[in-house]
């Protein structure tokens, strides 16, 4: 039994290894390529659309998919397909203003709001800041999730895997920037997509067939159509709209890959298609979720993914690990080099060294790497419980950036948007936010941050607007 064990864990140790090994080759063999602060930033703006397509779905998929969103179908039948809708549909949504994103070859959400409002070092601070807390967050969230996966998995230490995994993925990040992050995302997205199909074969035939893992449900209303995808409840279906959709609609990381299209055509076209992928990737999740369900309808949701490991064959779970590897390692290392990019071109460049050359913006771009990383790992390793704060950091992004960004480029022509305008709205979105938390409302605070936000950008924008 002990040979089996040491085998399996060499499986994993392998298959993880060749995930990693991948990586490093894509990173070394740009390195060459990026000679600019704006090669490692964007990739100078030259990447195939069928390139952003994958970086897109690749970011976005992270671990919360492998644990979170099995968990949701675990409990709730068909409802994962409900949120993967609601992360489809931020991407429709932002196609509208795809393709004026593309044309001004915006790098940073404070690159927009300077568009749209003006220059204004307040402003473009705060906007910094915000943009930088999913990001980050995310970073901290993926490898929490790793190590937790992995300590399942192997039986060393998570806090060990957590270092390592960071390291990893810093290395991955120096050499090339957003090149690197954006082709090794290619690559690992569509293994990914290759394994979901395997691993969802395995769990149609451990259950026995789809209809015999309906049958075999303690409710099988949770997986009928359409009234399954509310199984969840409206009110959490809601709160999934208010949280996904905007949540996506201002993620820089989105920003960053639709700007970093070869053409302005491709823009608006490679965030349907990633859409569209987004949401695929939920039937995934509900197949090994009510199978697991079907199969030990006691255990808690969030071990479903776990239990799910131990019950297929060993190549399978070292596929698995693989499965882990990519879909971690891309959205986290995409996490660090957004973030490393608004600490060197809006901090750095805006506020400390206007005058650095693309030498030092490139050696000052790896060196916060570093540091982002090694905060993101204190974090993690402090705050366990990093993951529900998670939740909070995306209603706040949402409140403070959607009215400030969206209804910016809707009024842009409209003579009513200045600095202040836009500082009000950002200010005026967090705090509203934080009063409906405090208050404990029963609508998701989100909403009442976004509307605070849209309230104080019209009324400001009114009293302010420029005299012609």
């Amino acid at each position: 039994m002990e040979n089996v064990f040491v085998g399996a864990l060499a499986l994993v140790i392998v298959s993880t290894l060749v995930v990693m090994a991948i990586g490093a080759g894509i990173s070394i063999y740009f390195q060459r390529k990026t000679v600019t602060a704006d090669d490692w930033a964007m990739g100078s703006r030259k990447l195939p659309s069928y390139v952003i397509v994958f970086t897109q779905f690749a970011t976005l998929v992270g671990g919360g998919v492998l644990v979170g969103h099995v968990s949701i179908g675990y409990n709730f039948g068909i409802a994962p397909l409900a949120y993967g809708v609601c992360g489809a549909a931020g991407c429709f949504i932002m196609a509208i203003i795809a393709k004026w994103l593309r044309e001004n070859e915006f790098t940073t959400i404070p690159d927009i709001l300077e568009k749209v409002y003006g220059k204004n070092n307040f402003l473009l601070f705060a906007g910094s800041i915000m943009a930088m807390v999913v990001p980050f967050g995310w970073i901290a969230s993926q490898i929490t999730s790793f190590g937790k996966l992995y300590a399942s998995i192997t039986g060393i230490d998570m806090n060990v895997i957590i270092v390592a995994v960071a390291i990893i993925c810093v290395l991955f990040t120096i050499p090339s920037g957003f090149n690197a992050v954006a082709w090794s995302d290619f690559v690992f997205g569509v293994i990914m997509l290759g394994l979901c199909t395997v691993t969802a074969v395995l769990a149609l035939n451990m259950g026995g067939g789809w209809s015999n893992i309906v049958a075999k449900l303690p409710d099988s209303s949770v997986v009928s159509f359409p009234s399954g995808l509310l199984a969840a409840g409206i009110p959490t279906t809601i709160l999934w709209f208010v949280a996904a959709t905007p949540g996506m609609m201002t993620n820089q990381m989105t920003f960053q890959r639709v700007c970093a299209t070869d053409t302005v055509k491709n823009a608006r076209r490679t965030l349907i298609i990633g859409g569209i992928l987004i949401a695929a990737i939920e039937i995934w999740v509900v197949i090994i979720g009510n199978t697991c369900r079907a199969l030990n309808p006691g255990m808690t949701g969030e071990d479903a993914t776990g239990w799910f490991l131990t019950q297929i064959p060993v190549w399978a779970v070292a596929m698995f690990s693989g499965f882990i590897a990519t879909t971690i390692i891309t959205t986290t290392d995409s996490a660090i080099q957004s973030v490393s990019v608004n600490v060197t071109r809006d901090i750095y460049k805006r506020f400390i060294n206007g005058d650095a050359d693309d030498k030092k913006l490139l050696r000052v771009s790896r060196m916060s790497t570093i540091v982002v990383a090694i905060l993101a790992v204190l974090m993690a390793i402090t705050f366990p419980q990093v993951l529900n704060l998670i939740i909070a950091s995306y209603a706040y992004s949402a409140s403070g950036l959607l009215v400030p960004i969206y209804c910016g480029y809707i009024f842009r022509n409209k003579n009513i948007l200045t600095p202040i305008s836009g500082i009000v709205s950002m200010i005026g979105g967090v705090i509203g936010c934080a009063v409906a938390q405090f208050m404990n409302t029963s609508w998701p605070y989100a909403i009442y941050g976004i509307g605070v936000s849209f309230i104080c950008l019209v009324i400001t924008g009114l009293v302010t607007r420029k005299k012609n």
